[in-house]
C-alpha cells in the first residue's frame, strides 16, 4: 500500500511538472512558478497538531493557520485554486494515520448554500475526496448562520446551534464510526455541532481533522 501511494505521488508530481509547461501556475503560498502548492509550502503544513474540542472530541490538523498555510487555504476557498486540494489531502491523510484513523470513513462539514453557489464546490468535501478515505455526506445544512469571523467563542456556539442536521440513511452500508473533516478550525463550534448531531443518531464520532487550526489553540501532537 505504501509503495502504491509513493508511486501515485511520483506520477502526479511528474504530471504536474508536464502540465505546468502548458498551463503555467504559481504557488498559492509563495508565488513560486510551477506548482499550485510548491514543496516548501507543502512542508509548512508541519503537523499534525492536536487539541481537544469537547469531551470525546479531539481535533487533529495538518498545520497552523498562518503564513503560507493561510494563503493556501484562502486560494483554495476564494480563488478557485482546486489543485491545492491534492497536496493538502495527502497531509490530511498523514494526520489521520497519526491519530490512528487510517481506515476511517470521513464526514465533511457541509458548506452553506451561498458558499456552494459562489465557489461551485464544497471545500471540506473536496479535501476529503483527496485523502483516499471513504467519504459519506451524512450532514446537511438546516439553518443559516451569520458570518463567524468577528464572533467570539460563545457567540459562535449560539450562531451554529441548530444549523446542521443528519441526512437520512439511503442504504445499509452507512458507517457507524466516522471522522469529521473541515478546512479550517477556529473555536471548533461547527465541529462540536456536527458531533452533537451525529451522536444523536447513534453514529460514533472518533474525532475530527482539519487542514489548518488557529495557532493559539493548537499544540504539537505527542509522538506514538
Amino acid at each position: 500500500m505504501e509503495e502504491s501511494s509513493s508511486a501515485w505521488s511520483s506520477w502526479t508530481d511528474a504530471f504536474a511538472d508536464a502540465l505546468s509547461l502548458l498551463l503555467p501556475v504559481w504557488c498559492a503560498g509563495c508565488d513560486r512558478p510551477g506548482r499550485a502548492l510548491c514543496s516548501v509550502c507543502v512542508a509548512a503544513f508541519d503537523g499534525p497538531y492536536r487539541r481537544p474540542l469537547a469531551p470525546g472530541l479531539t481535533l487533529w490538523s495538518a498545520g497552523r493557520h498562518d503564513g503560507s498555510n493561510a494563503r493556501a487555504i484562502r486560494a483554495l476557498k476564494e480563488e478557485g485554486q482546486t489543485g491545492i486540494a491534492g497536496p493538502l489531502g495527502r497531509r490530511l491523510a498523514s494526520a489521520l494515520d497519526a491519530a490512528g484513523w487510517g481506515e476511517a470513513s470521513l464526514v465533511p462539514v457541509p458548506t452553506s448554500r451561498a458558499a456552494l453557489r459562489r465557489r461551485g464546490y464544497a471545500v471540506p468535501e473536496l479535501l476529503a475526496s483527496r485523502t483516499g478515505h471513504p467519504v459519506h455526506r451524512m450532514l446537511r445544512v438546516s439553518g443559516r448562520a451569520a458570518d463567524q469571523r468577528d464572533l467570539g467563542r460563545r457567540e459562535r456556539e449560539r450562531n451554529v446551534a441548530g444549523t446542521l442536521a443528519a441526512r437520512p440513511a439511503r442504504h445499509a452500508r452507512v458507517p457507524t464510526a466516522v471522522v469529521l473533516i473541515d478546512d479550517v478550525a477556529t473555536t471548533g463550534a461547527t465541529l462540536r455541532e456536527a458531533h452533537r448531531v451525529l451522536a444523536a443518531t447513534g453514529v460514533v464520532v472518533l474525532g475530527a481533522v482539519s487542514a489548518t487550526d488557529t495557532p493559539r489553540r493548537s499544540s504539537p501532537a505527542l509522538p506514538g
